[in-house]
């Protein structure tokens, strides 16, 4: 074979790669940065961030993804490029022109050098200055827009020995008011400072954060000796804020994932005697470096002779074993570099054995598919599971479209035939229905596990030394990434449902399926009837997953990130473990140890009464309080009362006396839940309290309206893809994919800044929460007005 047929062939093949390839990376990488873009709008307009100092910090974080997408999309580009080339029998026909399977698969390969030389210049180079730059510029960020960060009526405890709470905080001028400030710091000493208002000032030296107070109160008082009290009053009063102790130290020097490649090999030569810890880390680091991108050109070795013995897999195929294959790399990975790190397997054994068996497993499969085998083209197959999925959601939507038809009647609908036979219900499912039903939905659940498996893989990598030094159990890992699979697929489910929606649509019009249709007098509305009415359900069940399972998981994925993170004092998520709870009527605050649901007994509990300037008035303490007769009586307690011109009055009572609380047991052992963490109902009943106490709701009021829109976007954007999906058919499904990730960044970008924009009062909420719906809305409407159905 000459030079120019080889040429010929060359082209082909890379012509056939590379948009997949684009089209892999730029879609993991988009869904991997979904967040960020909400984080980014908050930033610009909550924080008072600049544009180009957000934009700098979205951009220092691209390299990290990059170099982890980088080697993923060239594994799913090459498996779906030999995987069509088989299904066509492309490779039959090379094989009988005398090209071998080996051959073919040259330019694959060459192509994923190609990538794996960027990759490693990306983690040689730019992913350590990237790194050093973005801890910089977080912390600069995170220092400037602190007092932004501070949320009205939320505890934070941020700060150690500390509890900071603000009742109000003006939007327009960023002032706090009704500032309450606790210090525990000296356990012989308990102080409470109360302010009428005040704001957060950092020190661009040294970081450090100072409280401004005005109208001040201090109330020093010692447990032990409850009479021993003092009060100081301050028109102004300054007070420093202690900063968690990682704080202060941990740009002393950078970790490895910040230095540069040149420096920690000076640390490797520079190390003497037995391999420390930090060493080892070190070497584990350089070999990453280098492991990670070689992976690009492990992954086309496997990936070509996989995709070339299935005959009838397509894109389905290469998506599932795709993410099979990422995962099985990064599991061998992960574990790798925590034996390599302890010491227990050399560095280079634990971060290369990944590659080794990825070559290993390559060199059988070329062996085993080296011969030739007769192909079949046709219809896109999938994994018997997938398969099995499918039916039986199709099955669901018949027996719903069945009952709805029924439900509707036959009066507005003209017999079939002139005989007089029963007229055909447009929505009863049929052949056509479940073809179409069994495609998308193998497409969804591939996308949405793929999603799933690709943000269980980035984050692990991220927490490996936490983990690994923190000594956390692997049941408490396995844990964490199952609670976090509902919050991954609520993010990112409208965006799945899309590419499954177009990936469908234009398979069905590279198949000339659609002709068929039309041909058949089925107009495309009919076809894509039962994905859209499927999108809708998938909708619902979005709301029904974020009102039910998502937030109950976040309480306690959050739980599990305390352990794997190592704080010593974990975060409070019932009202049983927090330090204070405020009653509904939003003066009274309450302090116990313990509480015990089955006596309804209260612990060393502690009350506070403020005025509406949250100014103290009275103090309870007790040693226990029982709820008795629809009260809670204390034993052994005392009280304080403070006079606005006169001195404290001071009483010890001897004999048992009420507390003013007017609650029942139950309020004290419920769970703690933020505004977004709460239910529909429950966050509708929030704010109804709120406003009724006079405080700005705009942002819940977003946040409410939001959880009706947010599921809506599903068959929204479907329905506007459609008119596009099927112009853009003649190219298949990367054609397809590729405007789901437009579609997907303009809708998702929209309703970023959008939201961000109602919660910082700027636009109405209803419109903040709805422009993103009604926007979409009004070009669906316009484009289905230039389908040719």
């Amino acid at each position: 074979m000459g030079w120019r047929h080889r040429f010929v062939i060359n082209r082909a093949l890379l012509l056939e790669m590379v948009p997949s390839l684009l089209l892999a990376v730029g879609v993991t990488t988009f869904l991997l940065l979904i967040r960020a873009l909400f984080v980014l709008a908050d930033l610009f307009i909550s924080h008072d961030v600049p544009v180009l100092t957000g934009l700098q910090l979205l951009l220092l974080g691209v390299p990290n993804i990059l170099a982890l997408t980088l080697p993923i999309g060239t594994l799913f580009a090459v498996l779906m490029t030999a995987s069509r080339l088989a299904a066509d029998s492309e490779l039959v026909a090379m094989q009988a022109s005398g090209v071998p399977l080996h051959r073919a698969a040259r330019p694959l390969v060459v192509a994923a050098g190609l990538v794996c030389v960027l990759d490693m210049f990306l983690m040689l180079v730019v992913m350590p200055r990237s790194n050093a730059k973005l801890s910089e510029t977080t912390r600069r960020i995170a220092l400037s827009a602190a007092s932004a960060a501070v949320e009205q009526r939320v505890f934070a405890e941020d700060f150690p020995g500390q509890l900071l709470f603000v009742d109000k905080i003006d939007r327009g001028t960023g002032r706090w008011h009704g500032v309450l400030l606790f210090d525990a710091t000296d356990p012989m000493q308990e102080s409470l400072v109360t302010a009428d208002s005040g704001d957060l000032v950092i020190d661009p030296r040294d970081g450090t954060a100072w409280l401004n107070l005005q109208d001040t109160t201090t109330h020093l008082l010692r447990p032990n000796a409850p009479d021993s009290y003092r009060k100081n009053d301050n028109n102004e009063l300054k007070i420093r804020l202690k900063q968690p102790p990682t704080d202060r130290g941990e740009h002393r020097r950078l970790g490895v994932r910040e230095t540069g490649t040149g420096e920690l090999l000076a640390r490797v030569r520079g190390a003497q005697g037995p391999k420390t810890e930090e060493t080892r880390e070190v070497l584990v680091e350089l070999h990453k470096r280098v492991a990670i991108p070689a992976a690009a050109i492990a992954f086309a070795l496997v990936g070509f002779p996989l995709g070339a013995r299935n005959r009838r897999g397509g894109r389905g195929f290469g998506l599932t074993f795709s993410v099979g294959l990422v995962v099985l790399y990064y599991v061998l990975l992960n574990n790798g570099e925590l034996f390599a790190t302890t010491g227990k397997v050399p560095a280079a054994l634990g971060v290369w054995l990944p590659n080794l068996v990825l070559l290993a497993l390559a060199a059988d499969l070329f062996r085993r598919a080296s011969r030739a085998v007769k192909g079949e083209g046709g219809v896109v197959r999938w994994p018997r599971f997938l398969r099995g999925v499918a039916r039986a959601a199709a099955q669901a939507y018949g027996f719903l479209a069945s009952g709805f038809a029924r439900f509707l009647g036959s009066r507005d609908h003209a017999p079939d035939t002139a005989n007089g036979e029963p007229p055909r219900l447009p929505l009863t499912i049929g052949v056509l229905d479940r073809h179409v039903l069994r495609q998308c939905i193998a497409f969804f659940v591939l996308v949405v596990m793929a999603v799933c498996a690709l943000w269980v893989v980035v984050n692990l990598s991220e927490n490996l030394e936490d983990i690994r030094r923190n000594a956390v159990p692997l049941v408490v890992v396995v844990l964490y990434y199952a609670f976090s699979v509902p919050q991954i697929v609520h993010d990112t489910l409208p965006l799945a449902f899309l590419i499954a929606f177009l990936a469908t649509a234009t398979v069905l019009k590279r198949h000339n399926e659609t002709t068929a249709f039309k041909a058949a007098g089925i107009s495309l509305s009919r076809v894509a009837l039962p994905l859209l009415l499927l999108g809708l359900a998938t909708g619902a069940g979005l709301f029904f997953l974020d009102d039910y399972v998502t937030q109950r998981a976040e309480r306690s994925k959050q739980k599990l990130e305390d352990v794997i993170k190592g704080r010593k004092v974990a975060r409070s998520y019932r009202a049983t473990d927090r330090p204070f709870v405020f009653l509904p009527d939003g003066r009274t605050l309450v302090n116990f140890l313990e509480f015990d649901p089955d006596t309804s007994t209260l612990v060393r509990p502690s009350v506070y009464v403020f005025d509406a300037r949250f100014n103290l008035r009275t103090r309870f303490m007790a040693r226990r309080a029982s709820y008795k007769g629809g009260s809670w009586v204390a034993e052994d307690a005392w009280s304080r009362t403070f006079m606005a011109d006169a001195m404290p009055e001071f009483i010890r009572h001897r004999a048992p006396v009420d507390l003013p609380l007017p609650v029942p047991p139950d309020y004290f052992g419920r769970e703690y839940r933020r505004p977004q963490q709460m239910s529909f109902g429950e966050l509708k009943d929030y704010i109804t309290t709120l406003r009724a106490a006079g405080y700005r709701v705009d942002r819940l009021t977003v946040q409410l309206h939001q959880k009706l829109a947010y599921p809506l976007g599903v068959v929204l954007l479907a329905w506007l893809s459609l008119p596009f999906a099927f112009r853009a058919g003649g190219r298949g499904a990367v054609g397809g994919i590729a405007l789901a990730l437009v579609l997907g960044m303009a809708y998702f970008g929209l309703m970023a800044f959008i939201t961000r924009l109602g919660e910082a009062s700027l636009v109405t909420p209803v419109l903040a929460a709805w422009t993103p719906a009604v926007v979409f809305g009004l070009l669906a409407i316009n484009r289905h007005t230039t389908l040719r159905t």
